[in-house]
């Protein structure tokens, strides 16, 4: 939406969540929220307050978040595929499976099984189907992987510097915390982020 309005020639300012609150309790309606309260004090806060920064559409960050938001739906997508899976294979295989359901596991456990009956042969081809669609999934996630990887490099950060960080979280952290020069200070920054010491 910023970048929609921006385009028309429309100033954007970045009003904080506080600073609408406030509006909204010292008004009339005794502070209740609803939509158009909420739309109204977001306007008198950004017409009546001194220092507002401009909004402004940082596309390396939005690729990011638009990377990170990808990846996560392909996450989400790949355990789902491999549950209904693993049922399948628990209807198949009487000794069932191990819990951290691999393709190349599954694959395994497929080839030894050439069922004879109706239901049992229609169980496996749907299961075969979704061996594909799982490595579909695998080769996909990693692919989104490597392009945060070079995203999160190119980005020049150094939240990859501790242990326990890496491309993914880092990325993810850079696409929901947008540029830091947004916060007028870094104290500012922790208190949006809900950090900052008591």
């Amino acid at each position: 939406m910023t970048a929609r309005l921006a385009a028309d020639g429309v100033d954007v300012v970045d009003v904080p969540a506080k600073l609408a609150r406030r509006v909204r309790m010292l008004s009339t309606g005794h502070g209740r929220k609803t939509d158009e309260a909420d739309a109204l004090s977001v306007g008198i806060a950004a017409l009546s307050a001194a220092r507002l920064n401009s909004a402004q559409i940082d596309e390396a960050v939005a690729a990011l978040r638009a990377l990170t938001e990808y990846r996560d739906d392909l996450v989400r997508a790949r355990t789902q595929t491999v549950n209904r899976l693993h049922a399948l294979l628990a209807q198949l295989i009487p000794a069932g499976l191990p819990r951290r359901l691999t393709a190349d596991t599954a694959a395994a456990a497929l080839r030894g099984n050439r069922p004879r009956a109706v239901l049992a042969r229609t169980l496996r081809q749907v299961a075969v189907d979704l061996l594909g669609e799982l490595r579909r999934l695998d080769r996909r996630i990693s692919d989104a992987a490597a392009a945060l990887t070079t995203a999160v490099t190119a980005s020049g950060t150094r939240l990859t510097e501790p242990h326990g960080v890496g491309d993914v979280i880092a990325a993810k952290i850079l696409a929901h915390a947008g540029p830091i020069n947004r916060s007028r200070s870094s104290p500012a920054f922790a208190s949006s982020c809900g950090v900052a010491p008591i």
